[in-house]
């Protein structure tokens, strides 16, 4: 099939225009899923082979993400780093609690791995909200990058803590 310019294939041979909300969220989570990789290295080179590992949780939360959107099917629940994505958003609105510390301001000082972190987490927001835009009926999916939001700021309390 021959796809005119400025068109793209949706799903089932559907074509849509480039400038569908749901190509722009699918595309999103491509560069997340980038970027989340980018960090896995970075976060070796510093040292932290289990902010790796936890990110590569995040890195398949993505992908299940995005196989649910493509696939027009409910988002199969999930946890990462051993707890619940409820046990993670409660965590991270009270890291005094879960890492003995009140809610960090990003600074430099945090070092690379850390800032890295709080990119990301920002990146997911920002993915979050284009959910909440385009995919109106999808609040499954509006969930689960809210969470994941959550569990960047969770692995961002967490690398503080471990540098301390």
């Amino acid at each position: 099939m021959k796809i005119p310019p400025g068109m793209t294939c949706l799903s089932g041979g559907r074509l849509v225009r480039k400038r569908c909300g749901r190509i722009a969220f699918r595309g999103m989570i491509d560069t997340l899923e980038a970027e989340v990789l980018e960090a896995q290295v970075l976060s070796l080179e510093e040292g932290a082979p289990w902010c790796c590992v936890s990110l590569g949780e995040v890195l398949e939360a993505l992908r299940k993400i995005l196989a649910s959107e493509v696939k027009e099917e409910p988002l199969a629940p999930f946890g990462l780093f051993g707890l619940s994505l409820d046990e993670i958003h409660r965590q991270s609105h009270d890291p005094e609690h879960a890492f003995g510390f009140p809610h960090p301001v990003p600074g430099h000082s945090m070092g690379a791995l850390a800032v890295r972190l709080n990119t990301l987490r920002a990146r997911i927001r920002e993915g979050e909200l284009l959910a909440v835009r385009v995919l109106r009926r999808r609040k499954d999916i509006a969930l689960a990058m809210n969470r994941l939001s959550s569990a960047l700021y969770w692995l961002f309390c967490k690398c503080i803590s471990v540098q301390s």
